[in-house]
């Protein structure tokens, strides 16, 4: 992934941050010379020495298999946002995308009929704890619907981040942000909120 040294992203509380927000991922593999993806949520587990992502597809979906024990990138993207040069000081600038960005690169590993069990009860309370505190994983047809998924684990080994969010024009971060407000839809907010961020406000 190219990253010019402006839009490049170390701090990994931002990091984990941005994938917890925007935690559907696309996996992506290559096989026999294709290219495989497929776009999943993932669990980011940043609690040890090691980063690993959690996750699971359809085991009828063979990018699991062909990628067992083997590399693998992860892409997470967020808000994005068009950005009209009419919002710089310096008129003579063209039109550009600000956006967000994190590639990680692992080795994915499938999980044993006990670790998919936790992870699948695990990914569920993150997303609808009241579904499960019902025990609708002891269920079952539940039951029957696991022995469909293969889980699996990615080993990070390299992360990436790209945080395009106007920071080659500093003196003009604040009139993007309030632009991006007015524009007023979703990505336009957010972007803006992020590029206060970067920019110290």
């Amino acid at each position: 992934m190219y990253v010019p040294r402006e839009f490049k992203i170390d701090d990994m509380e931002k990091i984990v941050d941005f994938v917890k927000n925007y935690s559907f991922g696309i996996i992506l593999s290559i096989y026999n010379g294709e290219i495989y993806n497929t776009q999943i949520p993932l669990m980011l587990d940043a609690s040890g020495n090691n980063i690993v992502l959690k996750g699971h597809m359809a085991r009828a979906n063979m990018q699991w298999y062909h990628s067992k024990n083997n590399k693998v990138a992860v892409l997470f993207t967020g808000p994005h946002h068009y950005i009209s040069p009419e919002w710089y000081k310096e008129k003579d600038s063209v039109p550009t995308w600000d956006y967000m960005t994190v590639r990680f690169d692992g080795i994915l590993e499938t999980m044993d009929d006990i670790e998919t069990k936790k992870f699948l009860v695990d990914l569920s309370k993150s997303y609808d704890p009241e579904w499960t505190n019902k025990g609708y994983d002891k269920k079952e047809y539940y039951a029957k619907m696991v022995l469909q998924i293969a889980a699996f684990t990615i080993k990070v080994n390299k992360i990436t981040a790209k945080f395009k969010l106007t920071q080659n024009h500093q003196e003009d971060m604040e009139n993007v942000a309030i632009n991006l407000d007015k524009v007023g839809d979703e990505d336009a907010r957010l972007i803006a909120r992020y590029i206060r961020r970067e920019a110290g406000k």
